[in-house]
């Protein structure tokens, strides 16, 4: 598995772009950006975070089937989110 980790920005703490596609996308909208803090959060923290912005995000990203990819690499719920890097979220069959 690729580490993520070793892409990180070279910043203090910046506005991450979180994508969301497929059924996430219809409960959720395309983007939205999310303040992340220098040491980074894992991410179930930033689940949290977009939940905190967007009131029906704790059910959308909770449901089965939920994928996540940091800078377009496939990654587990283990991941540690740097600042800036760019999230999607989608659902396992959202087609391509």
């Amino acid at each position: 598995m690729l580490d993520v980790t070793s892409k990180a920005p070279e910043t203090a703490s910046a506005n991450t772009t979180i994508l969301f596609f497929g059924a996430v996308s219809d409960r959720l909208g395309r983007s939205l950006r999310v303040h992340v803090p220098a040491g980074g959060v894992s991410l179930a923290g930033l689940k949290a975070l977009i939940a905190a912005q967007l009131p029906d995000a704790a059910a959308a990203l909770a449901a089965t089937g939920i994928r996540a990819a940091v800078d377009q690499v496939l990654v587990i719920d283990v991941a540690h989110i740097h600042p800036g890097v760019e999230v999607a979220f989608f659902s396992a069959f959202s087609g391509g």
